[in-house]
């Protein structure tokens, strides 16, 4: 909340000296130019999935490191959900899935599972609804501390990294993250699965955008936008892993990473 204080402090004294330094009209143009450009830090900083300036924001590894980490958004699902474990299984990969607490809690055992096959399991809020990401500091914290709780109780771990819906952030999230000792984490890559049906576009689009150090996002459950269905995804997994693997990239845990702690000490 800090840095938007600064922020809109910052305009206002630069409109401020606009009006009074300047002779008309050239004060009124610097006043406007002023609150343009604060406007426009602003919405860069919301809708920037990986900005900082709200919510510390992790999207790829702190050092150079020929891995990349798979992540697996709005799940779990009952019909995908074990289909992505099974072929993370057959590859030998570990990944994260950062989860929806309402979901968890209609499908604990798939949570469990996750966790049993050493996978991570992030926060991605609880309910993933249309305009949380411009909710207050009420909302996002019962949307962080309720998805919290429904890993907790289904899996015994309490995820410290959370996911935005869509990756967009605002000042409250930074300070309810802060809070409860959690950071963001955004993506260096998506495979636009979510509303892309063809799977030699996902595969293609990530292995050839993939970044060495980079995060990668994948769906598997249903988002609010697009299609429900996870085919796609699936069809393109083995693809995207086997093509990373031959660009010479390590396929790695998202703690390993990132260096960063993934749960909560009990």
């Amino acid at each position: 909340m800090l840095k938007a204080i600064a922020i809109k402090l910052a305009a206002i004294a630069a409109v401020v000296a606009s009006l009074v330094l300047l002779p008309f009209p050239w004060g009124w143009v610097g006043a406007c130019a002023s609150l343009a450009l604060a406007l426009g830090v602003i919405a860069w900083a919301v809708f920037n999935v990986n900005s900082s300036i709200w919510a510390r924001t992790l999207w790829r590894s702190p050092v150079p490191a020929k891995a990349v980490a798979l992540t697996f958004d709005d799940g779990p699902d009952p019909e995908f959900t074990p289909r992505v474990l099974d072929l993370l299984k057959d590859k030998g990969v570990k990944a994260t899935f950062f989860c929806v607490g309402a979901r968890v809690r209609r499908h604990p055992a798939l949570a469990k599972r996750i966790a049993q096959e050493g996978h991570t399991l992030g926060n991605h809020s609880d309910t993933h609804a249309v305009w949380i990401n411009f909710s207050l500091h009420g909302k996002l914290r019962r949307e962080i501390r309720d998805c919290n709780n429904a890993i907790e109780a289904a899996t015994g771990v309490k995820p410290c990294l959370y996911r935005a819906p869509h990756g967009f952030k605002n000042p409250a999230l930074g300070d309810v993250l802060g809070q409860e000792g959690m950071v963001a984490v955004g993506w260096q890559v998506r495979g636009f699965d979510a509303v892309v049906t063809d799977a030699a576009r996902i595969a293609e689009r990530i292995v050839d955008s993939a970044r060495p150090g980079g995060v990668i996002l994948l769906h598997d459950g249903a988002g609010l936008q697009g299609t429900s269905d996870r085919n796609a995804t699936l069809e393109a997994l083995p693809v995207v892993i086997d093509g990373l693997r031959a660009r010479g990239l390590e396929i790695v845990a998202l703690d390993t990473l990132l260096g960063s702690k993934v749960y909560a000490q009990a």
